[in-house]
């Protein structure tokens, strides 16, 4: 298993961030991969990082801990989570987490486990985008 996790700060405060995270009808326009959410309780979620299966997921949504957790159904080989959290003034700290499991290349390190850090980077760099704008 590997983990992998970047934190950004954010010029908003925690539940504007949090709201705008959880929005499912922008959660496509952060998060690394492709997403897209279909109706269901918990919401359904396909998401498609690159080099994935793109299996139907899970999304759960922990408002009273800012949190979001998604991962796929029936099988645990990747997994990822959104904290979001306050920071002095108006600002807050979004952290998030993805982990992959099992003979991902990923997990192997090189240039998937790079791309890997370089799209939590960019999807943090969206979210606080779509936030901040």
């Amino acid at each position: 298993m590997t983990e992998f996790e970047r934190e950004r700060r954010v010029a908003a405060d925690a539940g504007t961030v949090f709201r705008a995270a959880a929005d499912r009808s922008t959660l496509d326009r952060w998060l690394p991969g492709t997403v897209s959410v279909h109706p269901a309780e918990p919401p359904g979620v396909d998401v498609d990082v690159a080099g994935s299966t793109g299996e139907p997921g899970l999304l759960r949504e922990r408002r009273d801990q800012l949190r979001l957790e998604w991962g796929r159904r029936g099988s645990p080989d990747y997994s990822g989570w959104l904290q979001v959290a306050s920071a002095e003034g108006d600002t807050s700290y979004a952290t998030l987490h993805l982990s992959f499991h099992g003979d991902d290349p990923r997990n192997h390190g090189g240039e998937p486990a790079e791309d890997v850090d370089r799209q939590l980077r960019e999807s943090l760099d969206r979210l606080a985008a779509l936030v901040e704008s």
